[in-house]
């Protein structure tokens, strides 16, 4: 692809044809008073080329265009810019009535301050619920720990009546024993009547004996049975209590309460956020550039009512023929005219469409500087577009160089002085020279430079 260069216009650097010139010719400077100033108008070296390449037309836009609308519909309070202010993003354009907003605003404080305090009662009941079945838990303990106990108690009856029923029946066995041995002297005629009915007395007593072991037994072994039912309803009063215990400290209902604090908040935040856009504020730098009512009319956020313009910069677009495509380049620099008023700017190509608009061209656009917004949407511009073969360098108006014997020579103001600097023209046309000798930016005299010297004083006047 060929390396596009872009050119100064020609109308960029054109003098007015009152404008003196000297060159080809030497030209003697009137006598002048030292002490007198001598106005001139001055021209800056530029780098640039003297091929004037091509023209294309565009217009200027916006760089950034924003349709302003409310987030909610209500009668417009107040406005507070006009037409062609310039504003800052934040800065407040208009005011929507807020009456039925603060309204809201109100009810939703209300409401969480409600669900605040239902949350705060619900906390307190658990709490309450909590000590009120740790009491019952450590009841239910302490009759499981006397049914433990109880049944402790009766297996010891148990095992105590066991013993007597052994031990009756022990005695039970001797007092068989000796009743028969003596019935067995009594019939040998070695022991009395007496001693025989004594035997018999103590072997009933022993049969009696151990029946009551046995009975004692058995209501040792029933009062077990009645402490391991005791037990078994202390074990449930236990878990009866601990599942109250559960219930009561749960955190459910508790997270449930919060919920709705959460939600109140929200609608808290949602009618806060709502009353906040009644205000509306700037979303970007820029210019308004329309109002589509008045104080008292309805705004809805479904209709514009501000168009706010970023113009600072501005942009330009073309649509580029397909053979001068390879032209363009993004962040190249091109020369800016626009003819209506009289203005010259130095812009960049911000992009280049791939894509050919409807066989019109494709589309390339521009960025121009506008700090001072003198540049406006809507304009007519010329694009200076310069072959890439074009020589470039140093060029100033072919008005301003001066000869002597031969030598070309300009005057270039330094304040208030006039400074002679010789050159070299390399290249010319009708209207500029490409010379050497200078550096760009210098202010070359191009009107009064037949009036001047190194000795005398000038004064820039501006361009006519």
């Amino acid at each position: 692809m060929r390396k596009l260069f872009i050119g100064i216009t020609i109308a960029s650097l054109t003098i007015s044809s009152g404008l003196l010139a000297g060159c080809g010719s030497k030209q003697s400077a009137a006598p002048v008073n030292q002490t007198q100033v001598i106005p001139v108008e001055v021209a800056q070296a530029v780098e640039g080329t003297l091929d004037k390449g091509r023209v294309l037309t565009g217009t200027t836009e916006s760089y950034q265009e924003v349709n302003v609308v409310p987030k909610a519909s209500a009668k417009v309070a107040s406005i507070n810019v006009k037409v062609g202010q310039n504003v800052k993003k934040g800065d407040v354009l208009f005011t929507l009535d807020d009456t039925d907003l603060r309204h809201a605003v109100e009810q939703s404080q209300a409401a969480v301050a409600s669900a605040q305090a239902n949350l705060a009662q619900v906390i307190t009941q658990r709490n309450s619920g909590s000590k009120t079945a740790q009491v019952g838990i450590d009841q239910a303990m302490n009759g499981l720990t006397q049914a433990d106990n109880a049944i402790n108690k009766a297996n010891n009856g148990v095992a105590q009546a066991n013993n007597s029923v052994i031990q009756a029946q022990a005695q039970l066995n001797d007092a068989q024993v000796n009743l028969n041995r003596m019935k067995q002297l009594f019939d040998q005629g070695a022991v009395s009547k007496q001693q025989v009915d004594q035997a018999q007395t103590a072997y009933i007593q022993a049969q009696t004996g151990l029946k009551n072991a046995q009975v004692a037994r058995q209501n040792a072994v029933a009062a077990v049975k009645d402490a391991q039912v005791g037990r078994k309803n202390a074990q449930a009063a236990l878990q009866n209590a601990q599942i109250q215990a559960g219930t009561a400290s749960s955190t459910s209902g508790v997270e449930a309460s919060r919920q709705q604090v959460n939600q109140a908040q929200v609608g808290l935040q949602i009618a806060q956020d709502n009353l906040a856009n009644a205000t509306v504020k700037a979303p970007i730098d820029g210019t308004i550039g329309a109002i589509n009512g008045e104080i008292g009319d309805f705004a809805s956020p479904q209709s514009p009512f501000m168009i706010l313009s970023n113009l600072n910069p501005m942009k330009v677009t073309i649509n580029a023929p397909e053979n001068m495509l390879n032209l363009f380049a993004p962040n190249q620099s091109v020369d800016v005219r626009i003819p209506s008023i009289d203005f010259m700017v130095k812009g960049r190509i911000a992009s280049i469409s791939p894509i050919n608009q409807q066989s019109k061209g494709y589309p390339v656009t521009f960025e121009i500087p506008n700090a001072d917004g003198k540049v406006k949407a809507g304009m007519v511009s010329q694009i200076t577009i310069v072959p890439p073969t074009a020589k470039k360098g140093i060029i100033i108006p072919t008005a301003g160089i001066l000869d002597d014997n031969g030598k070309t020579y300009v005057y270039v103001a330094q304040g208030d002085k006039a400074v002679r600097k010789p050159i070299t023209v390399t290249g010319q046309n009708s209207d500029n020279s490409m010379v050497t000798g200078l550096t760009i930016g210098d202010q070359v005299i191009v009107k009064g430079q037949t009036l001047v010297n190194t000795d005398v004083k000038i004064s820039i006047q501006k361009n006519r």
